[in-house]
C-alpha cells in the first residue's frame, strides 16, 4: 500500500512540474522529447538561496544548450504550494530527456556535465535524488 501511495505521489509530482509556469524548457530546435527522462531534485545546503538557485538552474540550461545527447532540459523552483500529495522541501527540480540509457551515460562523462557537478551540484547541495523512467 505505502508503494502505491509513493507512486500516486510520485506521478502527481511529476505532472505539476511539467505544468509548472516557473519551469523553464532548453532545447535544441529539432531535438524535442526522448525516450528516457530523468528527474534531478536538489536540496541545497543554504536552502532557499536564490543565487545557488540560480546557479543550478543555468548549469542544467548549459546542459541542454550544450551537451548533444540531452534533447530537452527543463528546469525550476519549487512553487512552495504544499499539500497531502505534494513535497515542497527540495528548492531546484529538473527533467533531462535523452534517447537512451546510453544517451545517458555518455551525458554522465560529458565535460559540461562534469564541470557543472564539480563546481555546482556537489559544492552546493545537500541532497540530490534521480529517478528515471521510460516516456510512453
Amino acid at each position: 500500500m505505502k508503494a502505491k501511495i509513493e507512486t500516486v505521489r510520485l506521478s502527481v509530482f511529476l505532472s505539476f512540474i511539467l505544468l509548472l509556469t516557473g519551469c523553464s524548457l532548453s532545447q535544441r530546435g529539432d531535438r524535442a522529447g526522448g525516450r528516457l527522462q530523468q528527474v534531478g531534485l536538489v536540496w541545497l545546503k543554504r536552502a532557499g538561496s536564490q543565487e545557488d538557485q540560480q546557479k543550478v538552474i543555468e548549469a542544467v540550461h548549459a546542459f541542454g544548450r550544450s551537451i548533444p545527447e540531452v534533447k530537452s532540459a527543463c528546469v525550476g523552483r519549487t512553487d512552495g504550494e504544499g499539500g497531502p500529495f505534494s513535497d515542497t522541501s527540495y528548492d531546484v527540480c529538473f527533467i533531462l530527456s535523452f534517447e537512451d540509457d546510453a544517451a545517458r551515460q555518455r551525458y554522465n562523462v560529458n565535460p559540461v556535465h562534469q564541470k557543472a557537478a564539480k563546481e555546482v551540484f556537489l559544492p552546493l547541495s545537500k541532497k540530490l535524488l534521480f529517478y528515471r523512467f521510460g516516456a510512453e
